[in-house]
């Protein structure tokens, strides 16, 4: 999943875009269900602290983390929680900023993306557009494909198809 994210993150920088990398400790949980939540959990134990209503969904440690990073009490409780420290409480957990300073570079790299837009080849034979007798296929092209083995089976799929294609 790392090295899937990355690639976005990776492309984004290389077109200039502006690009972020949060954690969702809540998966598939949007903020609003997790702040509903915390708002069911203060009206319902009140006298729970945060940390053990944290404790029904993480780590102690990570809890603790958190918290700490957030500068909330570790014995502050559910039903004293201020409106302003649960919604940020909240955002932790559903935004959680991972800061990422760079690739490791081409040398490094697993896969890479880019190369010769499909638009120049027929698809039919892999033979390019713009240079007839020239036959691409693999990396060279511009297919992007998650980490798993796509790359492989695109590598291999559009080899026999220029094979063929020159048989």
């Amino acid at each position: 999943m790392v090295l899937n994210a990355s690639r976005h993150w990776a492309r984004a920088r290389l077109e200039r875009r502006g690009v972020r990398v949060t954690l969702n400790l809540h998966p598939r949980e949007t903020f609003d269900q997790v702040d509903a939540r915390w708002i069911a959990a203060a009206a319902s134990r009140p006298r729970t602290s945060v940390r053990g209503v944290l404790a029904g969904d993480l780590p102690d440690a990570v809890a603790v983390a958190v918290l700490g990073v957030l500068g909330i009490p570790l014995e502050q409780t559910a039903g004293a929680l201020t409106r302003d420290d649960r919604r940020r409480l909240v955002h932790g957990l559903t935004e959680w900023p991972l800061p990422v300073t760079d690739t490791r570079g081409y040398n490094f790299a697993e896969v890479t993306s880019g190369g010769v837009e499909l638009t120049e080849i027929d698809p039919g034979t892999m033979e390019s557009r713009v240079c007839p007798g020239l036959f691409l296929v693999g990396e060279i092209l511009d297919v992007d494909g998650r980490i798993g083995g796509f790359n492989f089976q695109w590598a291999w799929s559009s080899a026999f198809v220029a094979g063929r294609a020159l048989g």
